[in-house]
């Protein structure tokens, strides 16, 4: 599908938990070692939220911050998507507790779980409801606490995973402004 009008990232913002979590740490939790982590990840540190904080909460920051280096409201916001494997819960979407704690009262959304590619189809979604004009502006927000569902005695995987979210507003671009250029949507499940 060609694009109505072109779109641009008119905000970005990122937000990670103070508490770090870092390979000296995971060294007395599971059988492995500094060495061992950096060799095969390049990973130091994590970054991991304290207990009873949710995907929604530390969504929110990054979606304010975006929003307001877009020069916006929350009230602009019309569409809202969050890429997430740990939502807060299944019912109501962390899409529409998120659009609760920002107050973007205009706004409607969805999550979509897509593991690691939860953002990228988030971001092609919502360029999607402002290039055909369903939104005039789009919150975009891939977030995760993936320290809810690690097993953090399984060296393989507790090594790999933080908390942090992520968000852009997508807007229309104006002529000659730099724009998203298009997304190639190919799949493959093996």
């Amino acid at each position: 599908m060609k694009a109505i009008r072109p779109v641009k990232i008119a905000g970005l913002s990122t937000f990670v938990p103070p508490r770090v979590l870092t390979n000296a740490d995971l060294e007395h939790m599971v059988d492995t070692t500094d060495e061992w982590i950096l060799q095969r990840t390049g990973i130091r540190e994590r970054h991991i939220v304290d207990p009873g904080v949710a995907t929604s909460d530390i969504a929110a920051p990054a979606a304010r911050a975006a929003i307001d280096e877009a020069g916006l409201t929350p009230g602009d916001i019309g569409f809202i998507v969050v890429g997430t494997t740990t939502p807060d819960t299944i019912f109501p979407s962390t899409a529409c507790t998120l659009q609760a704690k920002i107050g973007a009262s205009a706004a409607w959304g969805f999550d979509l779980g897509a593991a690691c590619s939860g953002f990228t189809y988030s971001l092609s979604v919502g360029y999607q409801m402002v290039a055909t004009g369903a939104a005039e502006h789009a919150l975009v927000v891939g977030a995760d606490v993936m320290s809810s569902i690690i097993d953090y005695t399984d060296r393989a995987t507790c090594v790999l995973f933080g908390d942090g979210a992520g968000a852009v507003v997508l807007s229309p671009a104006a002529p000659g402004e730099p724009a998203i250029m298009d997304f190639l949507h190919v799949t493959d499940g093996t």
